[in-house]
């Protein structure tokens, strides 16, 4: 039987291409890899092996939004505490400028951002400090669920005319450094207090009792920070994402429920 008539299965495919570019690197063979493909001259490939046009088109959509920093996060940091970043993305309609519009503007208001870096597919936002930032935020009457980032990023691709995918990376490694150092220093000071007792006779039973239960406790403590945070900020990125899904480019507010509710 002729081997190269035999049919394929699609992850067998996923597999075999793999495998090429793999083998083609090793190789250094790479003056083809180096040649960049047009987003038409995808499709063509992707037709070939019988991909959908869209679907191929959302895929070069996600790929251009994910983040230069977009890399598996892992270590004992992860394990211990949870995730630094937080992501959401959604395809909606509407044309990449004027989501980033709805967006800055819902950032600047509501969350009480300000803008640190922007081009014409991405808005980089931070969290406003001071002493006003801080009673805005004690006595306002909005969610600010992601005052604890670093920084929140927003990706709009086109994926086709009137439709974009719309990213949200929230980065929270500067609270997971935090509550990290919480932990240690909780840890410090229950072998401290369990050195004093060893000093002072206390039964060993009743000495380690402090090393044990002040460490676990920071430890506990500090995860739950970090889990809420990152809980919180995803979905307050979701909710957003829903609204611009559902055409509200802006936020509810009394007047306009006020106005709803009246009869037309």
């Amino acid at each position: 039987m002729d081997n190269s008539k035999l049919p394929v299965s699609r992850v067998a495919l996923e597999r075999v291409l793999a495998r090429a570019a793999e083998l083609q690197g090793a190789s250094g063979d790479e003056t083809e890899s180096r040649e960049a493909l047009t987003e038409g001259q995808i499709v063509d490939v992707g037709k070939e092996v019988g991909l959908s046009p869209q679907f191929i088109r959302q895929a070069l959509a996600e790929e251009r939004a994910r983040s230069v920093v977009d890399e598996p996060d892992t270590g004992m940091g992860f394990r211990f505490f949870g995730p630094r970043r937080v992501s959401a993305q959604r395809t909606v309609r509407g044309s990449p400028a004027r989501i980033l519009d709805v967006l800055d503007r819902w950032m600047q208001r509501d969350q009480w951002m300000r803008v640190i870096r922007q081009r014409s597919d991405l808005i980089v936002w931070e969290p406003r400090r001071g002493f006003l930032s801080s009673l805005r935020r004690t006595f306002g009457s909005g969610d600010f669920a992601l005052f604890r980032a670093n920084d929140i990023a927003a990706t709009a691709v086109e994926v086709e005319e009137g439709m974009t995918l719309v990213r949200l990376d929230a980065d929270f490694s500067a609270l997971r450094d935090d509550v990290a150092k919480q932990t240690a220093a909780g840890t410090v000071v229950g072998a401290a207090a369990t050195t004093v007792a060893v000093v002072l006779n206390v039964m060993l039973p009743v000495a380690i009792l402090p090393a044990v239960v002040i460490s676990a406790a920071a430890f506990e403590q500090s995860r739950r920070t970090q889990k809420h945070a990152t809980e919180r900020a995803l979905l307050t990125m979701q909710l957003l994402l829903d609204r611009i899904e559902r055409g509200d480019t802006e936020p509810p507010s009394l007047i306009r429920m006020i106005e709803s509710a009246l009869p037309r």
